[in-house]
């Protein structure tokens, strides 16, 4: 491992415009001191730590010290938010990187995937369904899944009006606040909404430090919230393709997790073929993580291989 004195190096930029690796800040919360020829706040007693080619930062916060990983941004992402997040990331002393994350969202924070979207693209994708199928493939196959909304809704109506479509703020209001609704009853995901690309980008590297800091000291702490009165029904649920009535007859065939992982036993449940029953033993008995990326067809129909 590579220990550098940050306080004798400047910052240089890469080519996505974040610092390298080996002349990156650490920021000591409450301990702050000096500025450095950028303008960033720096802590001259800090110090970087790199291992590999893969950088992080160790950061000091309330005494404690922690590993903070890269915020990612999608190889394909581009224009102002992106150059927001950038700016932002490096003020506050992120390492940042670009990566294709396969259509899982725009920006990575943690283990938590930001799907970004401009109001205009916003209501485009819902018409045409894509939508939909982009937050059910996030919904499978992340952690965490959060949307970003940002726009003037105001503006948005003038332009569409400019353009010959007859609507009204009003309609448009109750058509957003709809399909906001519909994400979240559908799909484990959080929705913030931004009244433009700097202010998402704002939230973007905010939620980065979040997720990467310890509760607050209102003691609030994560609650694994169940659906169903029954544990075991919950946790299959979880796995794509298994909806309630196959995890009812599952439970009734089987009684238990144990006996699930008996190929016999699966094989008496009406409705589940051979790829439900492999995914199933994968989930249940694998040491490595298990994800399923849902494919669709020409028409938008999800098909989960069964």
């Amino acid at each position: 491992m590579l220990k550098v004195n940050s306080a004798a190096n400047g910052l240089k930029l890469n080519s996505i415009g974040a610092a390298s690796i080996y002349q990156r800040r650490v920021i000591n919360e409450r301990q702050c001191v000096g500025t450095d020829r950028r303008g960033y706040t720096n802590n001259s007693h800090s110090t970087t730590y790199c291992s590999g080619t893969i950088p992080y930062l160790l950061v000091k916060r309330e005494g404690v010290w922690m590993k903070i990983p890269n915020l990612i941004i999608d190889s394909n992402e581009r224009g102002p938010l992106r150059d927001s997040v950038i700016r932002l990331s490096e003020k506050q002393g992120f390492a940042v990187s670009q990566e294709h994350l396969q259509g899982l969202g725009d920006y990575k924070v943690g283990a938590g995937h930001v799907e970004c979207k401009s109001l205009s693209d916003f209501f485009q994708s819902s018409h045409s369904g894509h939508l939909m199928r982009q937050m059910e493939n996030l919904d499978s196959n992340c952690e965490r899944v959060f949307l970003v909304v940002h726009g003037d809704l105001a503006k948005y109506v003038a332009m569409s009006k400019k353009q010959g479509r007859n609507i009204s703020y009003s309609k448009v209001m109750n058509e957003l606040l709809g399909t906001f609704a519909r994400i979240m009853a559908d799909f484990d995901c959080h929705i913030y909404r931004a009244k433009d690309h700097s202010e998402a980008g704002m939230f973007i590297t905010k939620l980065h430090s979040k997720l990467h800091k310890p509760a607050s000291r209102h003691g609030a702490r994560a609650v694994t919230r169940v659906s169903t009165n029954d544990v075991r029904a919950d946790m299959l649920l979880t796995v794509p393709g298994f909806g309630p009535e196959l995890v009812e007859r599952t439970l009734e065939k089987c009684g238990s997790i144990e006996e699930m992982l008996f190929q016999e036993s699966l094989k008496q449940v009406k409705g589940m073929g051979a790829t439900l029953r492999k995914r199933l033993l994968d989930v249940l008995t694998s040491e490595e993580p298990v994800k399923i990326q849902r494919k669709y067809n020409k028409r938008g129909n999800y098909n989960d291989g069964t």
